[in-house]
C-alpha cells in the first residue's frame, strides 16, 4: 500500500528559507524571527514527517498480515464446517451447533424473484383468507 504523509508547508518553508538565505544568511528580524529558528523548526518537522511515515509503514505492513491471517482463520473455518456436514450430515445436530445454515431451512427465491422456505412445508399448499372491508356506518346508524 505504501502510504506516505507529506508536507505542503515543510516544502513551502524550505523554499522560503532559501529564498530568505539569499538575502541574508544570518537574517535577523527580531522577536524570535530568525534563519537559524526556522531551519531548526524545519527539522524538527522533517523528523517527526520521516517518522510518521514509518509508523504507516509499519500499520501497512501489519494489517496485510492481519488480511492474510483471516484468510487463514475463513478457509480452515469453512473446511472444518464441511468437515462435520461430511461427517454428520447437513440436517445433524452437530452442524447447527456449529452454526452451519440448516439446510432445510434456507431461503431460496422463486422466479419472480419472491424470497420463500425450502423446507418439508415448501410443497404444502396454504389457504389465504382476505379479509373483507367492514360496512360504514353513518352518524345516524344507517350502512352506506
Amino acid at each position: 500500500m505504501a502510504r506516505q504523509r507529506n508536507s505542503k508547508t515543510l516544502e513551502r518553508a524550505q523554499l522560503r528559507i532559501a529564498s530568505l538565505k539569499s538575502i541574508d544568511p544570518s537574517l535577523d528580524l527580531g522577536n524570535g524571527l530568525t534563519i537559524a529558528a526556522l531551519s531548526t523548526l524545519i527539522e524538527e518537522t522533517r523528523t517527526i514527517v520521516e517518522s510518521y511515515n514509518t509508523a504507516l509503514a509499519t500499520i501497512d505492513q501489519t494489517s496485510s498480515l492481519v488480511r492474510e491471517k483471516e484468510k487463514a482463520i475463513a478457509d480452515i473455518s469453512e473446511r472444518m464446517l464441511f468437515g462435520i456436514a461430511s461427517r454428520y450430515g447437513k440436517n445433524s445436530e452437530e452442524f447447527r451447533m456449529v452454526n452451519g445454515p440448516q439446510r432445510t431451512r434456507r431461503r431460496t427465491t422463486t422466479k419472480s424473484g419472491e424470497p420463500t422456505l425450502n423446507n418439508a412445508d415448501a410443497g404444502k399448499k396454504t389457504r389465504t383468507v382476505k379479509s373483507t372491508p367492514e360496512p360504514e356506518v353513518s352518524k345516524n346508524g344507517l350502512h352506506h
